[in-house]
């Protein structure tokens, strides 16, 4: 079929053009929120014996603490872990749907690191709240865990171990970005308008084909 003879069919057959345009618009409006993404972060803090949670830990020790921290994370590392894209940043931030990271905070900037604080922060990615904050639990389950295993490989009495403090993990929604709303319309837009450009072809030579038969039917 020639270019001429394919628009020659749309124009035939344009109530049909216009039936698939609807149907590739309210696809896209159907389509348009994408697919969320959940967020469920929390944090574990360390402390020395007898402290309790503040805002700043005392100073004196806090370099042995961030150490230890540091330790911990290496301890339940099992190369699965995906970094942060910037300082503070976040795994929805930077794009990740699926995923899980553990970070020591860097207090520094871009171009320097500060490690002055006693605590992992932990965050999961899903495409649903409750398996977002299962597995946020579960790492932060994992890192107590490895703190108390560290310390006992290390012969520390238990009533000297680093104890931990838990924070609540909160769950937020990440909505959907809006480039990969974009890229999902286009590639919609694109598959509605090859179909309808097939269906217009094979909806015209059917109709005028039956109409050549039943002529022919007649004229015999």
């Amino acid at each position: 079929m020639t270019p001429a003879e394919f628009f020659a069919a749309l124009s035939r057959r344009w109530y049909a053009v216009v039936a698939m345009l609807i149907a590739v618009a309210a696809s896209c409006m159907f389509l348009w929120p994408g697919q969320h993404v959940y967020s469920a972060r929390g944090s574990v803090t360390f402390l020395w014996p007898g402290s309790i949670s503040l805002s700043k830990t005392d100073d004196g020790g806090l370099a042995a603490l961030v150490n230890f921290a540091a330790m911990v994370r290496l301890a339940i590392d099992d190369g699965q872990a995906q970094e942060s894209t910037s300082f503070g940043g976040s795994l929805v931030g930077a794009g990740v749907r699926n995923g899980f990271t553990v970070v020591l905070p860097n207090s520094g900037g871009q171009w320097s690191a500060e490690y002055n604080q006693p605590r992992l922060q932990v965050e999961s990615v899903a495409a649903t709240p409750d398996v977002a904050a299962a597995k946020a639990s579960s790492l932060i389950q994992e890192i107590t865990a490895a703190a108390s295993e560290l310390q006992a490989r290390l012969s520390i009495p238990p009533d000297a171990f680093i104890s931990t403090s838990v924070s609540s993990v909160e769950v937020v929604d990440g909505g959907a970005s809006l480039s990969s709303r974009m890229r999902g319309e286009a590639s919609l837009v694109s598959i509605g308008v090859f179909l309808t450009g097939v269906v217009i072809i094979i909806l015209d030579r059917s109709i005028r084909h039956r109409k050549f038969v039943h002529r022919g039917r007649r004229t015999a």
